[in-house]
């Protein structure tokens, strides 16, 4: 696994992957923009060679960053099924009941979009049988069939020669999992990098969008984002965390985050999370 992410470490070839998705999806498309956000999270792992065992991680950081573009966003707990059609063997990863021990924790998570009927598995390459394939995040959704004869927690995709079956544990297990004192004490820095990850995803899309095209876009919080940071300059902190420069009443520039960035009257807000988010 080291070793691919370091021959792909160059952002250009990751970008590239972002640059396609949105050139070739149409914005009416509904996952149009929630991909770009996995897809960013995947270059900057591969720029700073980010370890591959993150998923509880970066499964937050995801869901914090989609509440932001106003898409509910759920962190799942999951085991995986992975079957080789060629070989005939299937290995199994994660767990229907994860635990902590030692304050690691045993189990794999990925993020359920409740509205659109999509699982992201942001870290789905930390598993040798997915990094082989040398595809990116898993972002598999449930089709007609699947919603017809498959139960509603398990979700199935098929990438080359691999058959992948997620089962989703009940929310309430992951919300038990988030209970506990090392999430807790990270909530605010999921919630920081959350607001990091959609504000880059937002830039990506203003300058990839033309306007004519972004009231195509259906998710109406995440359009008014995309139109209002158009003419935005951009701001780092000096701990490099994204911002924005806007006139205040007075003339003077002030620094906003991307949640305190006005919108338009009956712009919906930014979607809760279901877990408690203070100590």
């Amino acid at each position: 696994m080291a070793s691919r992410v370091a021959e792909h470490a160059d952002p250009v070839y990751r970008a590239a992957r972002v640059a396609g998705m949105i050139a070739y999806r149409s914005p009416a498309d509904p996952m149009q923009v929630p991909s770009v956000l996995p897809l960013f999270i995947d270059i900057v792992a591969a720029e700073y060679l980010l370890p591959a065992e993150r998923c509880l991680d970066d499964c937050m950081t995801l869901a914090y960053a989609y509440a932001q573009l106003g898409i509910p966003a759920h962190v799942r707990a999951a085991e995986l099924s992975i079957t080789n059609t060629l070989t005939k063997t299937t290995v199994v990863h994660g767990s229907l009941t994860p635990h902590w021990d030692d304050d690691m924790i045993y189990g794999h998570t990925v993020v359920w979009l409740p509205t659109l009927n999509h699982l992201v598995d942001v870290t789905a390459e930390q598993f040798p049988e997915i990094a082989a394939l040398d595809q990116g995040p898993m972002i598999a959704g449930r089709d007609g069939y699947q919603a017809a004869h498959i139960p509603e927690e398990r979700i199935q995709v098929k990438r080359k020669n691999l058959r992948m079956a997620y089962t989703l544990a009940p929310l309430d297990t992951t919300v038990a999992l988030l209970d506990h004192p090392v999430p807790r004490a990270s909530m605010a820095d999921y919630h920081r990098r959350g607001v990091n990850v959609a504000t880059a995803a937002v830039i990506i899309l203003a300058d990839s969008l033309p306007q004519e095209r972004l009231a195509l876009v259906p998710h109406r919080r995440a359009a008014a984002l995309i139109e209002a940071v158009r003419e935005l300059p951009e701001y780092r902190t000096p701990a490099g965390d994204r911002r924005f420069l806007l006139r205040g009443p007075d003339g003077a520039q002030i620094v906003v985050e991307l949640d305190e960035i006005p919108l338009p009257v009956g712009t919906p807000s930014a979607a809760e999370l279901p877990w408690r988010e203070s100590n």
